[in-house]
């Protein structure tokens, strides 16, 4: 798998944590699940819950630095992916989740109230700034998906629901065509094919596309090289010095560059000589986020800063695991009961599957993300030994009771088996 990484598209992700709300297709939405209103004018996200999308962000990126070359990665998409799969959680399950989304300090309803209220406040944006979530339940036909867990997510995540059947070749293209439609094709599919133990995908989408507040020109970009980990490379730059955000802490310097709402921006940081940038990343904690975030001031900036365009992907489950959810992934171990009417013990995270893309150029930037939670039925128990009877045998009749015999025999030619 090829994975591709742009600091400065990393930087992105942490400062515009994108999302919004996108149409679902008609029908999707189960008859009897229909989402609640939502506040007119939601307060902002409490510091509680912004420490822990914030902690988590950080805990993802240093996680995810064993993948090699490019790393894209947007917290935001995978937090509420697996906030929404939260919701049909228990016992040590949902204690293990909470753990690794930094979100031990919060409940259930916590989580789903503010973040409800974060989607709802970010996706009020101007003319020029785009920026979509959608989020959708798939299940197989004939599972038993409980209401509650449904309406929970339609309430607070405006998630539709909608049973397919995963048997039918048609239903994987179903999906991705969801998926293409609430990412503006810029990512084309997140499932490859649909396995017989599978039974619901959580999956969350994102897109963002904003211009800058001030425009670079064309006619500044030019050539120059780029010093890459496997040698110098010759890419276009753009080019402007004006007034700028500059940021510096004292160890990193970048710049901050808004987008045309004021909401959002870029940040680009730029790691000290003799430290390199997965050095930096390694290191980044909330508070040096934010002492960062807090240096800004305007100064003028003779500023470079190469044109790019990043694809990614990966599967998540180890970093979660590292996270301190492995719990989630054990068949027979994970407490998904929630999920279900029955309040069945034997569903577990098979797959979380995270794709993100970015552009950016002159105009703007363009930025989309789609993480998949992907749930199944406990498989058969591996066995310790394999018997198979194709020579003589002795078998028998027994009382269970006393353990004598009733018929005992041997058999040696299977005369007839019709």
């Amino acid at each position: 798998m090829r994975r591709f990484f742009t600091f400065t598209a990393l930087a992105l992700v942490f400062v515009m944590v994108l999302t919004g709300c996108a149409p679902a297709v008609a029908g999707d939405l189960m008859a009897n699940v229909k989402a609640a209103e939502k506040p007119s004018s939601p307060a902002e996200p409490d510091q509680a819950y912004i420490d822990s999308v914030s902690d988590f962000s950080f805990n993802l990126l240093r996680e995810s630095l064993a993948n090699k070359g490019n790393l894209l990665v947007s917290p935001a998409s995978v937090y509420l992916a697996l906030a929404m799969t939260l919701n049909g959680s228990d016992t040590t399950t949902r204690a293990a989740m909470l753990a690794a989304l930094s979100a031990s300090g919060l409940d259930l309803d916590q989580m789903n109230s503010v973040g409800r209220d974060w989607m709802t406040l970010l996706m009020n944006t101007d003319g020029k700034t785009k920026l979509s979530i959608a989020n959708s339940i798939w299940f197989r036909e004939g599972f038993d998906a409980d209401p509650a867990f449904l309406q929970r997510n339609a309430d607070y995540y405006s998630a539709a629901a909608r049973a397919l059947n995963f048997a039918d070749p048609g239903a994987v293209g179903i999906i991705n065509g969801w998926v293409k439609t609430a990412t503006n094709g810029t990512i084309d599919k997140i499932v490859e094919r649909i396995d017989s133990d599978v039974v619901m995908y959580l999956i969350n989408a994102i897109y963002f596309k904003a211009e800058w507040q001030q425009k670079f020109i064309f006619a500044n970009t030019r050539e120059r090289a780029f010093q890459a980990p496997d040698g110098e490379e010759i890419v276009k730059f753009m080019h402007d010095t004006r007034s700028m955000t500059y940021l510096d802490d004292g160890s990193t310097t970048g710049v901050l560059l808004p987008y045309s709402d004021g909401r959002y921006a870029f940040v680009a940081l730029l790691p000290d000589e003799g430290t390199d940038a997965r050095t930096l990343a390694a290191d980044m904690k909330s508070a040096m986020w934010s002492n960062l975030l807090s240096s800004r001031r305007e100064v003028s900036v003779e500023l470079a800063l190469p044109k790019f365009e990043v694809r990614y992907e990966d599967s998540l489950v180890g970093e979660m695991t590292a996270l301190g959810m492995g719990e989630a992934f054990e068949g027979g171990k994970a407490d998904f009961s929630l999920i279900n009417a029955g309040r069945r013990k034997d569903l577990y995270i098979s797959e979380i599957k995270h794709k993100t893309f970015i552009r950016v150029d002159e105009e703007g930037t363009e930025a989309a993300a789609v993480t998949s939670v992907e749930i199944r039925e406990t498989s058969a128990p591996m066995r310790d030994v394999q018997l198979t009877f194709d020579r003589p045998f002795i078998y028998a009749l027994v009382d269970t009771v006393t353990g004598l015999p009733l018929f005992i025999g041997i058999l040696e030619e299977v005369t007839s088996n019709k």
